[in-house]
């Protein structure tokens, strides 16, 4: 892994541990971006907006929370979700609108506008390499 790649990753992680200690529950856009939150080491609740309308998931969240970050993509239809997302929350439960602010500054500043853009960060060729291997030696 190069070591430009190491350490965003590490920075990413260092932020995401900061939102998990903050929060107890997180808001994203889609399953892709669950996973590779989990990877960089969320371990609270995260609540998905994909094909939900703004009400049902405020709904949800407002049971299941009370301090949360609204972390949807940094692209204009994430910045747009986040603000409906947040003012339908503000009224019930804590939007911690600087884990947005911190974690979206550290994401972007590598040109990735959506957390499932952190993939590549945990690709590691020479496991490929050796998984490849491994599934000849136990399937060819």
């Amino acid at each position: 892994m190069k070591k430009e790649t190491f350490r965003e990753r590490k920075h990413l992680e260092a932020e995401v541990e900061k939102i998990d200690r903050d929060v107890n529950a997180a808001v994203l856009e889609g399953y892709a971006d669950k996973k590779a939150l989990r990877k960089l080491g969320f371990e609270s609740k995260i609540f998905l907006s994909a094909e939900r309308t703004v009400e049902d998931l405020a709904e949800d969240v407002i049971r299941g929370a009370d301090r949360v970050a609204v972390l949807t993509d940094f692209d204009e239809h994430g910045k747009k979700q986040n603000k409906a997302i947040s003012q339908a929350l503000q009224q019930e439960i804590d939007v911690i609108r600087s884990a947005r602010k911190d974690f979206g500054a550290q994401l972007t500043s590598s040109d990735r506008r959506a957390i499932e853009d952190v993939r590549p960060l945990f690709d590691d060729p020479d496991e490929k390499f050796v998984e490849a291997q491994l599934s000849g030696l136990y399937f060819g």
